[in-house]
């Protein structure tokens, strides 16, 4: 399949805005008076409890209008035990009984009065359910990253565009709140205030620990002496199910969490089979903000370039390097270097010919008239200590992020460093003007009834999906090579023996647009 940005409905520089053109080619169930849409929710864990169900019962004040546009009457996971406990978190909200829990994501799919179903399962169910979701005439929210490989990106991609269903991605720092740092960093990096940028860090991981940049060999648990505590039946869950199209291995408690958990499972999210690692947890944020900034939401890097950092000692890694890597992406004035580091102050830094814009979570940093920085590790740690260039910073605001920390919401200095930013850079009135949306879910929701273009729609959300993909496959192979973004294919011979798709599709899960 060729993908070319030339042959989707909207090139980068109309996606800047809600634009226009209707994406549906099934119509909506028409609805009596006072009647609301109705969703389901498919997989039950932590951010779907905690984030995504309060958001689409219209419980934070971001997501107030979603209330009175959609109910959630359904449930679905196949555990059992966390099936009807969110059917009760739901009904309880609700005060009444009508939310089912169910135990097959396919009901929900052949169920025609389903308008809409949000996924939040582990990463490697993403793009079946998508697929399948948008081919039962149903618009998809779905978390990120969007899919488990190249191959799934390219499927989904192709498959919103034959339905026309409207598609959102939990890329949720587009949508951040009613000015967020994020906007407002891509907005001058985009308008060229910074002058051209050369360089971009994306950092995420933690370099040299357990829990690295990059996934991990397959393994059944987390340590061989756990394993028959780990690994003891567990009659709630169906285990062949959980699996799908994954490899069998025995069940662990470790992949799938007993009941309901309160904590983030990252077991799985580190395993071959399943996940990407940090690069499709963090990276999937962190790196969508690069591509945002960079104007590649239709394209993507030309070149992967393998990391030179110490191979990693710690037997669960597999040997594998751990951050480092790097990727080229070709603008019209040159090239611009991007490079994963771990975790520190800034999630997404961009180095422009005249200045720096930093930026994370309640936290944003502009330095003006610096000229071109290359970003040495010298430089990168004044950066992290916010001790670079201090007579250079036109505004910053570096505190903990969000939830964290109550002073940044009570002296307001994210919020004055905004507002400097604004006024400083005349944002409003800037030639180019990004997307501005308050909520990841509630712009879904009104694009449903508007069959507009949500913030982080179906191309944007899989471009950056394979960017971690290309990120978390450099470590695992140990190796960089040529890239073709528009298309998203391979350049020049696979010597390497890269595989770009999931070599069986257990029990046959295979995705068919």
């Amino acid at each position: 399949m060729n993908i070319n940005r030339r042959s989707f409905l909207l090139g980068s520089a109309a996606a800047t805005a809600l634009a226009g053109c209707g994406t549906t080619k099934m119509g909506l169930r028409p609805l009596q008076p006072g009647q609301k849409r109705r969703i389901a929710m498919i997989g039950y864990g932590i951010q779907m409890r905690t984030a995504l169900v309060p958001q689409f019962l219209g419980n934070t004040s971001l997501s107030k209008k979603v209330r009175d546009m959609v109910e959630i009457v359904a449930v679905c996971d196949c555990d059992r035990v966390r099936a009807a406990a969110g059917a009760k978190q739901v009904n309880d909200a609700y005060k009444t009984n009508n939310c089912k829990a169910v135990a097959d994501f396919r009901d929900i799919l052949k169920d025609p009065t389903i308008d809409m179903v949000c996924i939040a399962t582990p990463d490697h169910w993403h793009a079946y359910m998508c697929v399948e979701a948008m081919k039962h005439g149903k618009d998809v929210y779905c978390e990120k990253p969007l899919t488990f490989s190249v191959e799934e990106a390219k499927k989904v991609i192709a498959a919103q565009k034959k339905y026309g269903r409207v598609f959102q991605v939990g890329s949720m720092q587009r949508s951040w709140s009613k000015l967020s740092e994020f906007w407002v960093a891509c907005m001058i990096v985009r308008n060229g205030l910074i002058g051209d940028v050369k360089y971009v860090d994306a950092n995420f991981g933690i370099g040299g620990k357990k829990l690295g940049g990059p996934s991990h060999p397959i393994r059944f648990f987390n340590d061989p002496v756990n394993a028959a505590k780990e690994g003891a039946p567990n009659p709630d869950v169906d285990w062949n199910m959980w699996l799908g199209p994954a490899k069998w291995r025995p069940y662990s408690d470790q992949l799938a969490p007993r009941g309901v958990n309160h904590f983030y499972p990252m077991f799985w999210r580190f395993d071959d089979d399943i996940g990407t690692g940090y690069n499709g947890d963090w990276g999937a944020h962190h790196l969508d903000i690069a591509q945002w900034g960079l104007d590649m939401d239709r394209s993507g890097p030309y070149k992967i370039i393998r990391s030179d950092e110490p191979y990693s000692t710690d037997l669960y890694h597999g040997a594998r390097r751990q951050y480092g890597m790097k990727m080229l992406f070709k603008k019209p004035y040159g090239d611009v270097e991007l490079y994963h580091g771990p975790f520190g102050t800034w999630g997404t830094v961009f180095y422009g010919t005249d200045g720096i814009v930093a930026v994370n979570r309640g936290k944003i940093a502009v330095w003006q008239g610096t000229g071109l920085v290359k970003p040495t590790a010298e430089v990168r740690k004044a950066l992290q200590d916010a001790t670079f260039m201090k007579d250079k910073i036109v505004a910053e605001s570096v505190g903990k992020d969000y939830g964290t920390d109550a002073i940044v919401k009570t002296d307001n200095r994210l919020a004055k460093a905004l507002d400097k930013l604004m006024s400083y850079y005349k944002l409003n009135d800037a030639k180019v003007q990004l997307y501005r949306s308050e909520n990841q879910v509630q712009n879904f929701v009104e694009c449903v009834e508007s069959r507009k273009l949500p913030v982080s729609d179906a191309e944007t959300g899989a471009r950056s999906g394979v960017l971690c993909v290309l990120c978390n496959m450099s470590y695992q192979y140990d190796t960089g090579f040529d890239w073709d973004g528009d298309n998203l294919e391979l350049v020049g011979r696979n010597e390497k023996g890269l595989s770009f798709k999931r070599d069986v599709y257990r029990n046959g899960w295979d995705i068919v647009v």
